[in-house]
């Protein structure tokens, strides 16, 4: 299992002006499809970030609280980040992604309330799918951030070397509070499925509103940039299905080295930090 690694928390600068529409290449389905994405984003991290600290005084380890609180800051970011990204879909022309939001924290909430063990759970899983993905774009950023508009890039390239950082804290809390494996497993399941679909919706929505949702040539950039060869979907499985193992930990996916690579190459790009939580629990400023 890799070494355990410090969480750091940003308040990175960005900016969300002078953005096309279709900012990914000028291709509409991927950017839609990321534009989905990251729609349920601010919601989704606000959820994750609930059902952690639903559990929090039944933790005791100190390095795993220091951890929560790390892991609560930097989702506190992403939920501000990204929600800055849907008032640009709004001004963009996409209203039903604002309705579509309040439902799914209606249900988030909902979840949290009725089912603390499964939201966790999901959480969990939900983590290990966004650290997937972001090592993907980590390991490939000139083949899946370069097409993007230069003002994208960062917001996703911060994201992902952030997701690497505390994939393993929903888990290890619900290692301790909730350590089944069939639990996990079906909140792997259902939860893979629900935000594809999610997804899927949010991305023909917006291709319906831009009159584009019918036209052959935007499904095969669907084909090509999710599922041929080199496609952002393809190839996961192997990775995917360790989550079935029942000795399974994120840790032992090592993603260190990007992380200390990409630490260092955003270092100027993404603006200050406010502190970091080290591998012993004392947090530094």
């Amino acid at each position: 299992m890799a070494a355990a690694h410090p969480i750091v928390v940003r308040r990175p600068e960005l900016a969300f002006e002078e953005i096309p529409r279709h900012w990914y290449a000028g291709d509409p389905f991927a950017t839609h499809f990321l534009n989905a994405l990251s729609s349920v984003f601010p919601d989704g991290e606000a959820f994750f970030v609930k059902s952690v600290l639903e559990q929090r005084e039944r933790i005791h380890d100190p390095e795993l609280l220091a951890a929560i609180r790390a892991f609560a800051g930097q989702e506190g970011q992403h939920s501000h980040q990204h929600d800055r990204h849907v008032k640009m879909l709004l001004d963009q022309g996409y209203p039903a992604i604002a309705t579509r939001n309040k439902l799914l924290r209606k249900m988030t909430l909902w979840s949290i309330a009725k089912a603390p063990h499964f939201s966790l759970a999901a959480t969990a899983a939900l983590e290990h799918l966004t650290a997937l993905l972001a090592r993907r774009l980590l390991s490939e950023p000139e083949r899946w951030t370069g097409p993007m508009a230069p003002a994208m890039q960062p917001l996703w390239l911060w994201h992902a070397l952030e997701e690497a950082e505390h994939k393993a804290v929903a888990f290890d809390v619900l290692r301790q509070v909730a350590p089944s494996h069939a639990l996990r497993s079906w909140a792997l399941v259902t939860n893979t499925i629900s935000l594809f679909l999610e997804v899927l919706d949010r991305t023909v929505y917006m291709l319906w509103k831009d009159g584009l949702l019918f036209r052959r040539r935007t499904w095969s950039s669907a084909w090509h940039f999710l599922f041929k060869k080199g496609g952002f979907l393809r190839g996961l499985g192997p990775d995917y299905m360790d989550w079935y193992r029942r000795d399974f930990h994120p840790n032992q996916q090592d993603d260190l080295a990007l992380i200390a690579e990409w630490r260092e190459r955003l270092a100027d790009r993404i603006g200050p930090f406010a502190g970091q939580v080290s591998p012993t629990g004392a947090i530094a400023s």
